[in-house]
């Protein structure tokens, strides 16, 4: 008599369902150390230690481009670690900046005008991160518009909003800006987290190969230019981005014009649910 197939043991069942693979906790454990790095930025805050409060965030930044990097590559996405990832970046790039700057700005203008610019800037990121949260998971018609972002990203927002304190804990150039123009420039960020301006995506961009030893060269000065001056230099790096933005709205429009018509691209499109 032939034998039949072996009934599965409830036993291994149970305890496959128990255990997973270490690699799909990679993504969330770097998930989780950015939003201990946004929480100690605010810690460092509340103490008036600006540059460890910038450095905080600046570790957080770093962190955040890994996390989404790691899921892709262990193959570890899901719905949990979106959603994580969404929380981490309103404490990381939405709180501890607004944060920051209450305390920098303390001594300064009207306590109104700067309340209001930073509740606005928190609320605009949280209804950045809501809506990229929400969006349907689909590739665009036109994959020529995946390289543009849908408003600026809430990373490149605190940085460009940090721009002032950067530049007074410069130590080469100590720059104090006005106030007033602060709560201007932090009502001007929210305001590009939310609207539909495009945006360069920066992970998405190609070089071309005659480039790229310039490139390589460019980043090598750079580095030599943060161990002069951190602040200066990432100051530096956020306005150049900022000031993108009229040849970022010129090649979304050609890359429109070139191919079907589609919305442009958020930031990452939520990953499929996955087993955790």
């Amino acid at each position: 008599m032939t034998p039949g197939p072996h009934p599965a043991r409830p036993g291994r069942r149970r305890e496959s369902r128990k255990h997973i693979p270490f690699r799909r906790i990679v993504p969330s454990a770097i998930t989780t150390s950015a939003l201990c790095a946004g929480l100690a930025s605010i810690h460092f805050s509340l103490q008036i230690d600006f540059d460890r409060a910038l450095f905080a965030i600046t570790v957080a930044a770093v962190l955040d481009t890994f996390d989404g990097l790691a899921a892709r590559l262990l193959k570890a996405q899901s719905s949990f670690g979106a959603v994580l990832d969404s929380l981490a970046d309103l404490v990381c790039f939405g709180v501890a900046p607004a944060m920051l700057l209450h305390q920098w700005m303390e001594k300064g203008t009207d306590p109104a005008f700067t309340l209001a610019s930073l509740l606005v800037f928190v609320l605009c990121a949280a209804l950045r991160l809501a809506r990229f949260t929400a969006a349907p998971s689909r590739p665009p018609a036109n994959p020529a518009l995946g390289k543009f972002f849908t408003g600026m990203p809430t990373p490149a927002a605190a940085a460009c909003a940090l721009i002032p304190p950067m530049l007074e804990q410069s130590r080469l150039m100590p720059i104090q800006l006005p106030t007033w123009l602060v709560v201007v420039n932090t009502f001007l960020i929210a305001w590009l987290m939310i609207s539909r301006v495009p945006m360069f995506a920066l992970k998405h961009a190609r070089i071309k190969r005659r480039h790229v030893p310039a490139l390589l060269v460019l980043l090598g000065l750079l580095v030599v230019a943060a161990t002069r001056d951190t602040w200066l230099t990432l100051a530096g790096l956020a306005a150049v981005y900022f000031l993108t933005l009229p040849a970022s709205v010129g090649g979304y429009r050609r890359a429109k014009l070139r191919g079907p018509q589609a919305g442009p691209g958020l930031d990452e499109a939520p990953p499929p649910p996955a087993a955790p």
